[in-house]
């Protein structure tokens, strides 16, 4: 990518981030257009990458919801490498080999989240406690990105993960395996966090930072568990909020 190319590339990410902040109140014709037009640039060029985002500009329209368009501005932030937050400081122990730290028969589902910096604190946490395995669903990083290894922090190659294409085909293959299936949401019939998880093999599940798990997701799960708050917002930071709930598995597994 030349100098200039990326230039466009910022300024196609700086207007998808504009359209964002107003996205609540709708988006404009004029400005989608305009971003049309933008993305145009690269609808001939040699990457292959580069065309695909001229082909974001064919799904973009003024009624889409946000959520959809959430999903076109993930690929820019991907391209860009960008990180909605950064980490410098982690502490490892060389006390244990990995063969020789005992997990927690828990194994954890991240779909659709957008930031790199959550996956990469939630590779960490979920070293650090034991979890058996990560799967990485939707549009979720993966640890081969510059920005998500940098935040784990060399925990990606210390616990197993995988990419899973389809949720629903993986959650029925854990099922299948044996284990309840618990999704973190903050929702009127969720389950306190703190209470007993049945003695099983688990798998929790966490969806993305602002639109949480999808209902049909939740319709599936056998469980869906929440974390008691007391202040004005209603919900943590989903890898602080993971971090709470495999606390809480763990310390539940090893009473």
């Amino acid at each position: 990518m030349t100098p200039k190319e990326l230039k466009v590339l910022q300024n196609i990410h700086l207007m998808m981030l504009e359209l964002e902040r107003e996205s609540p109140h709708g988006f404009s014709p004029e400005k989608i257009n305009a971003l049309k037009e933008l993305l145009g640039v690269f609808i001939n060029h040699e990457e292959l990458e580069l065309r695909k985002v001229s082909e974001i500009a064919k799904h973009l329209h003024s009624s889409m919801s946000e959520k959809h368009y959430v999903s076109f501005l993930v690929p820019i932030e991907r391209l860009l490498q960008k990180s909605l937050r950064d980490d410098e400081f982690l502490i490892l122990s060389e006390d244990k080999a990995p063969s020789q730290i005992e997990k927690i028969p828990l194994v954890l589902v991240l779909y659709n989240l957008r930031s790199a910096f959550n996956v990469g604190s939630i590779f960490r946490t979920a070293e650090c406690f034991g979890v058996r395995k990560i799967f990485l669903c939707g549009y979720t990083p993966l640890p081969t990105q510059d920005k998500l290894a940098k935040t784990a922090m060399g925990t990606q190659s210390l616990i197993e993960w995988q990419e899973a294409a389809k949720i629903f085909d993986l959650v029925r293959e854990l099922k299948s395996d044996g284990y309840q299936i618990v999704s973190l949401e903050t929702t009127s019939h969720a389950r306190p966090v703190q209470e007993d998880f049945k003695k099983q093999p688990t798998a929790l599940i966490v969806g993305n930072e602002r639109f949480g798990i999808d209902r049909d997701i939740l319709d599936i799960s056998d469980q869906v568990r929440k974390i008691p708050l007391r202040g004005h917002k209603n919900s943590l930071n989903v890898g602080a909020a993971l971090a709470i709930a495999t606390y809480e598995f763990s310390r539940q597994f090893t009473l």
